[in-house]
């Protein structure tokens, strides 16, 4: 009997930026996606304008002009990662609403074999003596749990500036990560206020950088942080949740990645919200009547 496979999806990325396709593949990889195949290909139209200039005899020589150049990459995988896959994508060609950058689309994938799947941290099990209350606060979901969702999230753009960065931050202090965009409004990335506050203080008190220093990977990180200038250059991977996800994915991904906190997308990829870590402590303690309403 065959087993029943969950929903896949087929991501399809038209590369124009050749030069981005390392940092493409590399975020892609990061983001959990399985594997990718890179193909050459050509544009339609460019071609048909080259054929029109040089007749038909110049059809073997396509794939060796740099100008008609493109790459076409295509990974499957599980549909749940997608929206993951979408902005890692997103981020390592500053967005496909940038002229020439490419084009990416879906499309649903019926039945797969052979797909390499990387293999996941399991869920931690749950404990044998989890109580009702504690069954209750475990099956909630992010928007049950932050009744201020909405209206609470720090939105900036790739090339939003340090100053502009933490001018978002400061006006609603509470959330402690920045959601960046990309001119879709699309999320591809994320800043904790600590990164942002390393870059700003890195300008005022260096040594105390450099003492961490000691090893090449700290060196490189230590010389990122003096050319670090706006947001594009130090974005973390986006880490994200949906509203209907329930609390504990949300405290997952806070405790995996050690953030205060989550933004909050829908279907589209767009931030409609933020739920901090203090929220779902605050929660935790009202359910167990440790702290009144």
């Amino acid at each position: 009997m065959t087993r029943e496979q969950s929903p896949r999806e087929l991501l399809v990325i038209i590369l124009n930026d050749r030069e981005r396709l390392p940092d493409l593949l590399k975020n892609l990889y990061a983001a959990g996606v399985p594997g990718a195949t890179v193909l050459d290909s050509v544009g339609g139209y460019a071609t048909t304008s080259w054929l029109e200039e040089l007749g038909l005899g110049s059809v073997a020589r396509l794939f060796h002009i740099n100008e008609l150049k493109q790459n076409t990459v295509l990974a499957v995988m599980e549909k749940s990662l997608i929206d993951t896959a979408i902005a890692a994508a997103e981020k390592a060609v500053g967005g496909f609403g940038r002229p020439d950058s490419g084009l990416l689309f879906t499309v649903p994938v019926g039945h797969t074999v052979g797909l390499y799947k990387r293999k996941r941290p399991e869920e931690p099990k749950p404990h044998p003596t989890v109580s009702e209350t504690d069954k209750l606060v475990r099956e909630m979901t992010v928007k049950q749990a932050a009744e201020e969702m909405q209206g609470s999230e720090v939105i900036v753009h790739s090339d939003a500036t340090l100053a502009e960065i933490a001018r978002a931050m400061l006006e609603k202090p509470a959330t402690q990560v920045a959601a960046v965009v990309s001119r879709e409004d699309h999320l591809i990335g994320i800043i904790p206020l600590q990164a942002l506050a390393d870059r700003v203080f890195f300008r005022v008190i260096p040594e105390l950088f450099y003492r961490e220093v000691s090893d090449q990977e700290e060196a490189i990180a230590f010389g990122q942080l003096a050319t670090d200038r706006i947001a594009a250059d130090f974005m973390m991977l986006p880490v994200s949740v949906h509203a209907d996800d329930p609390i504990r994915e949300a405290f997952r991904l806070m405790h995996e990645h050690k953030l205060g906190g989550l933004p909050v997308i829908d279907d589209e990829n767009h931030v409609i919200g933020f739920v901090s870590l203090l929220e779902l402590i605050e929660l935790v303690l009202r359910e167990e009547g440790e702290i009144n309403e």
